[in-house]
């Protein structure tokens, strides 16, 4: 794709827009067609227990009858890890949970399914906006953010009733999950945050000086500081949707390659977002693209990938 190389960062030769196709035998012709078929099996196979889960969805069943729905149709394969603890000493304690903040890479419409499945309580998903100089943040629910991210996660001009979202105490009740990169990449890099620093502080709460509530506040917004997270979430590379893509086909491959998530906890982290935005691509700045690929380059090369594609 050497021809897309004004999307492609200078110093790491990254692409982080170019979607990373499956093999083409595994859509096309007879395999594609089995594939097909077997989806809709699969899909018939599960239904029963995704009915079962929904009649008790408010009992504490639902959560792994949907998994045993899921690992059907998709053979789900998720493996979670957190940041300074070991491996066998790991449990639900460590997985999110209510009144935390995460900041989560964002690649594929099946992300907030994985977050979803790893949180301990209720989920609000949180996407920024850009505007001019600094952002706006608006919280989608799980259908609301499949469908945006299917989509190919840019705003343009279209209009959306989605929540805005001003403060982190707003959601104090829910596992807060942040896309602070605004769209979906490749997963090949990490892309410059929409959330400005500006913004994100002002989000978690900066204590108010010479108040006589100013201990407290201080107390209240360093301990939202110390809750504040990265979670790194990787998908099969052919998986990730950094443009749209149909439902039907996108879940017909999902099933037919098998759905293996590799999902990465860090350590508190604070508020700087420089330093988040590091945790999420492993620690190696190096590997971070440019502040120039950001999601109005993406709407462009859209445009530009689609027009080449014809």
């Amino acid at each position: 794709m050497e021809k897309f190389t004004n999307w492609r960062d200078k110093g790491t030769g990254i692409a982080p827009f170019i979607p990373t196709p499956p093999p083409l035998a595994q859509e096309k012709g007879l395999k594609g067609f089995l594939g097909g078929i077997s989806f809709v099996l699969k899909l018939v196979l599960a239904s029963p227990i995704v009915l079962v889960a929904l009649l008790l969805k408010w009992t504490p069943a639902y959560h792994p009858l949907c998994k045993v729905a899921i690992k059907m149709i998709f053979g789900w394969n998720l493996q979670v890890s957190v940041q300074g603890v070991k491996s066998r000493k790991q449990g639900p304690q460590f997985m999110p949970s209510k009144g935390k903040v995460y900041i989560v890479n964002y690649t594929s419409p099946l992300d907030p399914l994985v977050l979803w499945f790893i949180a301990r309580g209720p989920v609000a998903f949180c996407v920024p906006k850009p505007q001019r100089k600094t952002a706006s943040l608006y919280r989608l629910n799980f259908w609301e953010i499949v469908q945006f991210t299917l989509g190919g996660s840019t705003w343009g001009s279209a209009q959306h009733d989605f929540q805005e979202i001003k403060s982190a105490m707003e959601l104090s009740n829910y596992v807060t999950y942040v896309f602070a990169e605004g769209t979906t990449s490749n997963g090949k890099s990490v892309l410059p945050f929409v959330v400005t620093q500006q913004f994100w502080n002002e989000f978690l709460g900066e204590p108010a000086v010479g108040s006589s509530s100013s201990v407290k506040t201080l107390t209240s917004t360093a301990s939202r500081d110390a809750e504040v997270r990265a979670i790194h979430i990787k998908i099969n590379s052919s998986l990730t949707t950094p443009l749209r893509i149909g439902a039907w086909r996108y879940l017909a491959r999902a099933s037919s390659q098998g759905v293996t998530y590799k999902c990465r906890i860090s350590e508190p982290l604070g508020r700087d977002l420089e330093k988040t935005r590091v945790a999420l691509c492993g620690g190696d700045k190096f590997k971070l693209v440019g502040k120039e690929l950001n999601t109005e380059s993406k709407m462009k090369f859209a445009v530009e990938y689609g027009s080449r594609r014809r």
